[in-house]
């Protein structure tokens, strides 16, 4: 399939690894600023859009992936989504037609989000010798490849650095021009559980993720050096997110914390009630988080007292998005929820096919939502 938009680059499909995967675009990707281009939306990971996106919304398109989809979010660029697939696409679509426009198969389960950075996507893969590739939209080729390890979590790229996760208890910092390693910093087999599906996060000095034993771990951004470590209460497989000074995560353990970043002191610990698995969001005043116990939590930034909840029939298992003065976020119920965010009233509704395990996207006047249904759901602005 062929975008019509762009006719200014026409470029021709290559063969990647195997030999047997293709793509085929004619798109020069620019991205514009406030993009949204790895998980997260920006490295500290708080899940808050630069777009003011409020309902009622009108759903104008819906997409096939034709394979399932994980909890992390797609990447929008330069009006173009990019959706991994558990079946291992990298599948793009049109952001203003909802029609595919070029599709390459990795082989190998996509996680978390790929990463884009200009016409470079990077890739990370879950079951794979090769785990991590630099991917050229363009000119489809792989610009470069790296075996480091199964990969169930989302890169994090700041400046040239490029920083990821790997099942096997390791963070990688590498050149993003080349793959070649900066720094890695191997797990303690001490800590009782040396398994990482946390993302990083950075605050442009230090890099912080959670890992399976419910640790989490501060390194420098430059040298990839120990610099604190704490406790979560519980096994950690969400990502944390990094604002005003604070380290928030959720996990397993029924809570969510908040340490200092320069210290790693515990500045409050939140009782949840329910085992945490997804990611939160962090605005300047609140933190949205949802829990297994069917409750969906905003708390307050400075404290973690709560704010407001709103209880749903089943699991919240979705990270919430952050759009103005909304907060959106998917719930296994089906139903895609938009809140008040400083009051919590609801005010708006959308359901999808399947259950909302996935954290919904906007981009302009687009919400991008899927569902565990292999289902993509444009949705837009009743207000242009």
């Amino acid at each position: 399939m062929i975008s019509s938009r762009t006719k200014t680059f026409a470029f021709v499909a290559a063969a990647f690894l195997c030999g047997c995967s293709y793509i085929h675009t004619e798109r020069l990707f620019r991205p514009g600023a406030n993009e949204w281009l790895m998980y997260g939306g920006n490295p500290g990971r708080t899940n808050v859009s630069a777009d003011e996106l409020s309902p009622p919304l009108i759903k104008m398109w819906q997409y096939n992936a034709g394979a399932g989809l994980s909890g992390y979010s797609t990447a929008v660029a330069d009006s173009t989504i990019f959706v991994g697939t558990l079946a291992g696409e990298l599948q793009l679509v049109d952001i203003a037609t909802g029609k595919g426009t070029g599709s390459t198969d990795f082989g190998s389960a996509i996680a978390g989000t790929p990463l884009v950075d200009n016409d470079i996507v990077f890739i990370p893969l879950a079951h794979d010798e090769i785990s991590l590739i630099a991917y050229n939209v363009r000119s489809s080729k792989n610009e470069w490849q790296r075996a480091l390890g199964d990969i169930e979590s989302s890169p994090l790229l700041i400046e040239e650095k490029l920083l990821v996760t790997t099942v096997g208890g390791k963070l990688y910092c590498l050149d993003k021009h080349t793959g070649e390693e900066v720094w890695k910093f191997t797990l303690p087999r001490s800590n009782g559980g040396n398994m990482i599906h946390s993302s990083p996060a950075t605050d442009g000095s230090l890099v912080f993720f959670g890992t399976d034993s419910g640790n989490i771990y501060a390194l420098g951004l430059l040298d990839g050096k120990l610099r604190w470590e704490a406790n979560a209460g519980g096994t950690i497989v969400s990502s944390p997110s990094v604002s005003g000074g604070k380290v928030i995560i959720g996990s397993i353990g029924k809570s969510c914390s908040a340490f200092d970043a320069a210290t790693g002191a515990m500045v409050w610990r939140r009782d949840l009630g329910a085992p945490v698995f997804s990611s939160q969001a962090v605005d300047g005043r609140h933190v949205y988080v949802g829990t297994t116990g069917h409750v969906f939590y905003c708390l307050n930034k400075d404290d973690g007292s709560v704010v407001w909840t709103y209880t749903a029939s089943t699991l919240f298992n979705a990270t919430p998005l952050v759009a103005g003065d909304i907060v959106y976020i998917g719930c296994a119920d089906k139903n895609l929820y938009a809140f008040r965010s400083n009051t919590g009233q609801l005010v708006w509704q959308y359901k999808m096919e399947g259950r909302i395990k996935t954290m919904p996207i906007a981009w302009r006047n687009y919400l991008i939502v899927m569902s565990e249904d292999d289902v993509v759901v444009g949705l837009k602005g009743a207000k242009q």
